[in-house]
């Protein structure tokens, strides 16, 4: 985090430039068309030629642009929200009488500079100064309301960024904590199923001890992972089935259809693993004869399908055909993608017509191994 920090704060002064000269640029063409309507209304409303009109547009609405600059730090300093509408509006009435003033000053102040008397003779100052001076306080108030909406805009998307930042972060944090809830449920039903085979059969005990060893390193070495390559997911899967394999010897049996081509698209962790322990735990471990469970993984268009089922004993099939499947595994599982994905995805699980329990997950394909 720190370094991605320093580097955002390396590269802040070329940004915030290049947004400068784009903002300054911007705001010149705008000045420059507001410059050749107002000398056509100079023009037509004092009879000056279209020289002069020009000449007393361009220097005078360019100074006020100049003034502009003041407006906004005026308006930056002067925030709505911190007093009371009346007083913002009289404290900014003051100000554009000062401004108003300022500005006729400066343009006829040059002017005079550069033609002397002679701008009496040009320009009839005595019947326009007056309505140029309450033009300057309207045009003071519609700068003012101009800066005032981009600096809300502005605040508004920061905030909104803030708010997603935050989101993201909460998201992150409560995918964690679901998924670090799996790997204490997962270590409790290994380490008894390690228990059971110690005085039956310790050769046995010992190799899934070691294949529990390398489980539990694999699933450490992924912790603050929310995506993984698929082929890392499976990997961690299989080992967790060669485990329950040892426990239960015959009475399970694995059948995979995977597409090779899917093995680098990413995968949310610790998904497939739960997906697997509920088939064992509820649908192996009670099923008096030879259990099966079966596991697909294919691409339907943009979408990854996986589908694992397993065999369940008659009675229980029966007794729970219309069984949604919301366990606790499975309803940790809903809610890890309900963070990573919103409503990007499709999840179901429930007893099929065959009699075997099925869980369904359809999502998006991503091909980049980190969120």
């Amino acid at each position: 985090m720190n370094n991605m920090n320093l580097k955002n704060n390396n590269a802040k002064p070329s940004t915030i430039g290049g947004r400068k000269s784009k903002i300054f640029f911007y705001g010149f063409i705008i000045w420059t068309l507001w410059v050749v309507f107002y000398s056509i209304v100079f023009k037509y409303q004092t009879g000056t030629s279209w020289s002069i009109a020009a000449i007393s547009s361009s220097q005078s609405n360019y100074i006020f642009a100049l003034l502009g600059i003041g407006i906004w730090f005026n308006c930056r300093k002067i925030p709505f929200g911190i007093m009371p509408m009346g007083i913002l509006l009289f404290i900014h009435f003051l100000l554009a009488i000062s401004y108003s003033a300022l500005w006729i000053f400066l343009s006829y102040g040059l002017w005079y500079l550069f033609e002397g008397k002679r701008i009496f003779q040009i320009v009839p100052v005595e019947t326009i100064v007056g309505w140029q001076f309450l033009f300057g306080i309207i045009m003071y108030f519609l700068v003012a309301g101009i800066y005032y909406t981009i600096i809300y805009y502005k605040q508004y998307r920061e905030k909104e960024l803030r708010e997603t930042e935050l989101r993201l972060l909460k998201r992150d944090a409560e995918f964690k904590a679901l998924k670090s809830q799996m790997n204490p449920h997962f270590l409790f039903n290994s380490l008894n199923s390690i228990n059971a085979l110690v005085s039956q059969n310790p050769k046995q005990a010992r190799d899934m001890i070691a294949k529990l060893s390398d489980l539990l390193r694999m699933s450490l070495e992924s912790r603050d992972e929310m995506m993984v390559p698929l082929k890392a997911e499976l990997d961690l899967a299989r080992l967790y089935l060669e485990i329950e394999e040892i426990r239960f010897g015959d009475r399970m049996a694995i059948h995979e259809e995977i597409e090779p081509d899917l093995l680098d698209v990413s995968f949310p962790a610790m998904i497939l693993q739960p997906l697997l322990e509920n088939a064992v735990k509820h649908g192996i471990a009670d099923h008096r004869g030879k259990g099966i469970i079966q596991l697909i993984l294919k691409r339907e268009n943009h979408y990854l399908s996986c589908v694992v089922s397993n065999t369940v004993r008659k009675d229980r099939a029966s007794g729970r055909k219309k069984s949604t499947g919301n366990g606790t595994g499975l309803a940790n599982i809903r809610r890890r993608l309900e963070l990573f994905y919103s409503d990007q995805y499709n999840f179901e699980a429930g007893y099929s017509d065959s009699g075997n329990f099925v869980a369904k997950l359809k999502l998006p394909i991503r091909t980049n191994g980190k969120n």
